[in-house]
Parts: structure tokens; C-alpha cells; sequence
């Protein structure tokens, strides 16, 4: 009768020495995953076999915000590592294949968490109400990429204002020169002076309006206005902490420094330090701190 005894042998061997690979991998990705969640490693510098491992992909992209770059081929792919990716950082987006490009729920958690990633995402969400909405709402660069029906749009115009003061530079120029538009967008950002149009900026009754709006706007004002006494006081009088932007010898005014006591006692640590001896100064700071 044949002995086989040297191949149950061999067969025990072969079977113990997976068993302990298997057990082996088992430590060293646990070491990895706890490892990563305490910072000690990136996801860049772990062996290419434990990159290759979903969950510790998965880990890693809970900590990091690049991990998509340096993810193995046989991920790349993969809905769930792309989602997590987008969640922690959309701009990744730009790096997807064109198949998630073209994936609804792929683009809106993209521009959710970054709304310049809707530059990256097919051009037929351009004109996606939803995903336009969020993408300006997290962005306001977004603004760029949108379709051209939003841009008519005044409702949405207002909303990316309103949501960044700064989507104001990107608006068509006809808006940069709609007084009641301007007025709207104003109460929230004065920064937004800026961008007017030079015939609107340099409106002395115009300006003075929005500075009723918002005092922060004297912050903003041409550079000819800025010793216009009427100016100041309206400012101080919509926010007393607008004197901050009140020049020359009009800090040391004592009607403006009072009005901007009068409006918002805490301005009073913004005043120039010589006028905080003044009596009247004292006085009203006193008068409008028990109120």
C-alpha cells in the first residue's frame, strides 16, 4: 500500500503557514488602521499591499483629504472610495473618470463640499438647479461655471451674493450698475463696493444711501471721500464700530465718536486714545453702557 503520510505532511504545512500570513496580515493592518487614525502614518507611505486594503483606503480618507491620488488602479473605481473622497474633499472630482463625472450623486456630493469642483463635473449639471444651488452656496467661484439661464436669473444672483460677497466680481456688468440690486446685496456685504461700477462708485447721493444700508461700506469708499464728515457720521450712526474706518482728523470728532458710542458702546475701544480723556467722550460712554 502507498504511504502518503509525506504529502499530509506537506498539505499540514502549507495550511499552517497561510494560517499564519493570514494571521500576520490580520496584525500588521490593524497596526495600520490605528496607526492612521492616531496620525503616526499617511496613506502615501504604507506598502503597496495595505493600500490596495478598502478599509484602510476608507480609513484614510476619514483623515486625509489627497488619498485619491495615491489609491491603487483596482480602487479608483470604486463608488464608495470616490464618494468618501468627495466627502472629505471635493476638488478630487477633477481626477475621477469621466463615467462619475457624468454620476448625478457623485457631482452634488462634490460641489456640497466644494462648489469650484462643478469646473470638473460634465457640463450637463451646469444648468442642474439643485447642483448649481449648492455649489454656489459652498463657493462662490462657482459662480463661473454655471449655466447661462442662472446668470438672467436675479433671484439666484442675489443667493450667491448673499451667500459670498465676493460672487458680486463674477456678476454680468449690467448688474454692477443696478442701484436697487446693488442696495439688496449691500446689507450683507459692503466689500462689494468694490466691484461697481466707476460711474455708481463715484455717485455722492448713491453712496450715501448705502452707507444708511451698511456703515461698513465708508471702509469702501473712493479714496476723494474719505474726510467727508457726512459720510462718517451716517456710517457711525448704522454701525458705531464703523469708525474703525474713519480717517484723519475726523477720529478725533467728537460728534462722530459719540454717535458711535451712542450706536454700539464697544466702539469706544476703537476711537483714537486721545479723545478717550475727553469728558463728553466719558460721559456718553457711561450714559450709553447703563442702557
Amino acid at each position: 500500500m502507498k504511504d502518503y503520510s509525506f504529502h499530509y505532511v506537506f498539505i499540514r504545512r502549507f495550511f499552517k503557514k497561510k494560517i499564519m500570513e493570514k494571521e500576520f496580515y490580520k496584525n500588521l493592518k490593524s497596526k495600520a488602521l490605528n496607526d492612521i487614525i492616531n496620525g503616526k502614518i499617511t496613506y502615501d507611505k504604507l506598502d503597496n499591499i495595505l493600500k490596495g486594503d478598502k478599509e484602510i483606503a476608507l480609513e484614510a480618507i476619514r483623515h486625509e483629504s489627497f488619498v485619491y491620488y495615491d489609491v491603487p488602479e483596482s480602487l479608483k473605481n470604486d463608488r464608495e472610495i470616490i464618494l468618501a473622497s468627495l466627502e472629505k474633499y471635493g476638488l478630487m472630482l477633477e481626477f475621477v473618470s469621466d463615467k462619475f463625472k457624468q454620476d448625478r450623486n457623485v457631482v452634488l456630493t462634490a460641489v456640497k463640499q466644494c462648489g469650484f469642483a462643478l469646473k470638473y463635473a460634465n457640463k450637463i449639471f451646469q444648468n442642474d438647479k439643485e447642483i448649481v444651488q449648492e455649489a454656489i452656496k459652498s463657493d462662490g467661484w462657482a459662480l463661473q461655471f454655471v449655466g447661462k439661464k442662472f446668470l438672467r436669473d436675479l433671484d439666484f444672483l442675489l443667493l450667491a451674493v448673499k451667500f459670498h460677497g465676493y460672487a458680486f466680481e463674477l456678476l454680468p456688468k449690467k448688474f454692477k450698475k443696478d442701484k436697487t440690486f446693488i442696495e439688496k446685496c449691500i446689507k450683507n456685504h459692503a466689500y462689494i463696493l468694490r466691484f461697481l461700477d466707476p460711474k455708481i462708485k463715484f455717485d455722492y447721493l448713491f453712496l450715501e444711501k448705502l452707507i444708511k444700508i451698511n456703515g461698513y461700506c465708508l471702509q469702501y469708499i473712493p479714496d476723494v471721500f474719505k474726510d467727508e464728515f457726512n459720510f462718517a457720521l451716517l456710517a457711525v450712526k448704522q454701525n458705531g464700530l464703523s469708525i474703525n474706518f474713519v480717517e484723519g482728523e475726523l477720529r478725533k470728532n467728537k460728534e462722530i465718536i459719540i454717535e458711535a458710542i451712542k450706536q454700539n458702546r464697544e466702539s469706544y475701544d476703537f476711537i483714537d486714545n486721545s479723545m478717550k480723556l475727553d469728558k463728553d467722550v466719558n460721559a456718553a460712554f457711561m450714559k450709553y453702557s447703563a442702557i
